[in-house]
C-alpha cells in the first residue's frame, strides 16, 4: 500500500466514525472526499502507518513496532519481553513501550499540544475531538521539532516493570533497618481461595531475611468476607530453605508447604540456604491485588473482573499516566483520539507520534492509524 492508500484509508476510518450516528452523514462524507482529494493533490504528502489490528475484545493481540525501520517487528508476546528491536507496542487501548534493554529503555514526553481540547477545569470538549481529524491536527505534528526534545531527562517517563507484591517492607535510609509494613495489605487468588494477607514482623541479618511472619485470613468461594480472626505463619528461614530452592507457603493450610505442593507465595532462598531475598513472589497459577488502604473485607466473586488483580510481574505503562484517547464524549462507545504529540526517545533517536486513529475503515475498533517520524 503506498503513502496515499494509507492517507485515505486512515482518514475514510477516522471521519466515518465521527459522522457515525448523526443526521448529516452523507454531508460529512461527501467533506471528507474534499479533503482527502486536496490532501493527495498537494504538494505535501502526509504519512499516516496502519490500520494494524490488535485483535478483538475478547482475543486481543499486540502489534511491535519499530520506529527506526517504521515496520511492524513480527514477535510472540513472549518473545517481545526480551527482544530489543521493537519500540512502540499496542493491544486494544493499551500502549507499551519497550523497557528490555534496562540501561536504555524507550521513554514518552508529552508536548501538551491539545491543551484547547479541554476546558479549565481539565475536561474533556466534546466537539474538539469529535470535529478533528488528521488533517485538522497535521500543523500541531509538524510543528514537533528535534529543539523541542526536553534536556532534562526526568520529563520523560518509562514503563516500569513490578512485582505485585511489593511493599510488604520498610527500608531506614538513616538507620539502615528494614522493618515489616503492616499497613499493606495484599489479596491473593489462588486455587480457589482468597487470602489476605501483610507482614507483620521482620527479622534480618546483613542483606537477607532470617524469619517473617505473615499474618492471613481467607475468603473461599462460598464466603462472605474473609474471616474476622487472622492467623500467623511464623517462618524460619533456614528451616524452610533446607533442600528447597525458595520457601513455599500455602495459606489455605496455615502453613509452610514443598515446591511440590499448591503453594501460594514463595520467598527465594539465599545460595548458602541460611536466609531469603526480599521479595514476595506469586505461584504461576495465582494472582494478587494490593490493599494498602485497607479498603476490602471482602471479594464479590461476581464482580471480579473489575478488581484490579495482577500476575506476578506486571507492567506501569507510561501512556497510562499520558493517555491518547477519551471515550463516549458523543454518548456513545466510541474511542476518539486527543490527537496529541508524544515524544518517543530509543537508544538511537528521536521521534514524534500522533495517533489519528482507532478504527479501520470497517469501523472495527482496535485498529490503530498513527503519523510517525524521526525529529530533525
Amino acid at each position: 500500500m503506498n503513502n496515499k492508500s494509507l492517507i485515505l484509508t486512515s482518514i475514510l476510518a477516522s471521519l466515518a466514525l465521527t459522522a457515525c450516528g448523526s443526521s448529516d452523514t452523507e454531508e460529512k462524507l461527501n467533506d471528507v472526499v474534499d479533503q482527502i482529494e486536496d490532501v493527495i493533490d498537494g504538494d505535501e504528502e502526509i504519512i499516516i502507518y496502519g490500520p494494524y489490528s490488535t485483535g478483538t475484545a475478547s482475543i486481543p493481540a499486540s502489534v511491535y513496532f519499530d520506529l527506526d525501520t517504521m515496520e511492524v517487528v513480527t514477535l510472540t508476546d513472549e518473545e517481545a519481553k526480551t527482544d530489543t528491536q521493537w519500540d512502540i507496542a499496542f493491544n486494544r487501548t493499551d500502549i507499551y513501550l519497550n523497557n528490555a534493554d534496562a540501561d536504555a529503555p524507550v521513554s514518552v514526553y508529552f508536548t501538551g499540544n491539545n491543551s484547547d481540547f479541554f476546558d479549565e477545569e481539565g475536561a474533556a470538549i466534546a466537539n474538539s475531538f469529535i470535529n478533528a481529524t488528521p488533517e485538522t491536527e497535521l500543523e500541531d505534528f509538524e510543528a514537533v521539532m528535534l529543539a523541542d526534545v526536553p534536556s532534562d531527562e526526568t520529563s520523560f517517563i518509562v514503563d516500569e516493570n513490578n512485582r505485585i507484591l511489593d511493599g510488604f517492607y520498610v527500608y531506614n535510609t538513616t538507620t539502615h533497618v528494614v522493618t515489616a509494613d503492616d499497613t499493606h495489605a495484599f489479596i491473593v487468588d489462588s486455587d480457589g481461595t482468597y487470602s489476605k494477607f501483610r507482614a507483620t514482623s521482620i527479622t534480618t541479618s546483613e542483606l537477607d531475611l532470617t524469619e517473617i511472619t505473615l499474618t492471613y485470613s481467607n475468603q473461599t468461594d462460598v464466603d462472605t468476607a474473609f474471616a474476622t480472626a487472622e492467623s500467623d505463619v511464623v517462618i524460619d528461614i533456614a528451616s524452610a530453605c533446607a533442600g528447597f530452592d525458595g520457601v513455599y507457603v500455602d495459606f489455605e493450610l496455615g502453613q509452610v508447604v514443598s515446591a511440590s505442593d499448591n503453594w501460594d507465595v514463595t520467598l527465594p532462598c539465599n545460595e548458602a540456604k541460611t536466609g531469603a531475598s526480599f521479595e514476595i513472589n506469586l505461584a504461576d497459577d495465582a494472582t494478587a491485588m494490593q490493599d494498602f488502604d485497607n479498603t476490602y473485607d471482602a471479594i464479590d466473586i461476581e464482580a471480579l473482573r473489575y478488581y484490579e488483580f495482577e500476575e506476578n510481574e506486571y507492567n506501569v505503562r507510561a501512556f497510562d499516566t499520558l493517555p491518547w484517547y477519551q471515550y463516549g464524549l458523543d454518548g456513545g462507545h466510541i474511542i476518539w483520539s486527543q490527537y496529541g504529540v508524544y515524544i518517543i526517545n530509543t537508544a538511537t533517536a528521536s521521534y514524534k507520534l500522533q495517533i489519528t486513529s482507532y478504527y479501520n475503515a470497517d469501523a472495527a475498533s482496535g485498529n490503530y492509524s498513527f503519523r510517525a517520524e524521526a525529529l530533525k
